[in-house]
């Protein structure tokens, strides 16, 4: 397993465990509210920081166990499945976001909007990292 899948899978890790714990929080404060609750700006600024310390830490861990891998250019292979991962999660991104124009639509909610977008957007990147994987293994 080449630097590539190895951080696809750390990323796609990182996601859905992250992205589990902010909409556990997100589920308890809807069921305590009885609506979806606002966003709450130090807790997205707490998840971002944390997505990348534990995205730096899982590079370095990787990297130290093959430096030279790491170091790698993308050979012609990794880029097209970078690119076909890329190309899918951004049709993922726009089919969410909008689903998510079409319950607001529906249910005028705006905090549950900005909700489902940035569910959207975690459910688009850790759609990204299982494509590229599928592919590294597919043996696109």
């Amino acid at each position: 397993m080449g630097f590539q899948e190895k951080m696809a899978w750390a990323m796609a890790a990182i996601l859905f465990v992250t992205g589990a714990a902010y909409y556990g929080w997100v589920f308890f404060a809807s069921s305590e509210l009885g609506q979806a609750p606002p966003p709450i700006l130090p807790l997205l600024i707490l998840y971002v920081v944390f997505i990348v310390i534990a995205a730096a830490g899982m590079a370095t861990v990787i990297a130290l166990t093959n430096p030279s891998e790491a170091n790698a250019r993308l050979d012609e292979r990794e880029r097209m499945i970078q690119f076909k991962g890329e190309a899918w999660s951004g049709r993922a991104l726009a089919f969410l976001v909008l689903l998510g124009l079409i319950d607001f639509a529906v249910f005028q909610d705006g905090n549950r909007l900005f909700h489902v977008v940035f569910a959207a957007l975690i459910i688009s990147q850790i759609f990204e990292y299982g494509l590229q994987i599928f592919f590294f293994r597919r043996g696109i």
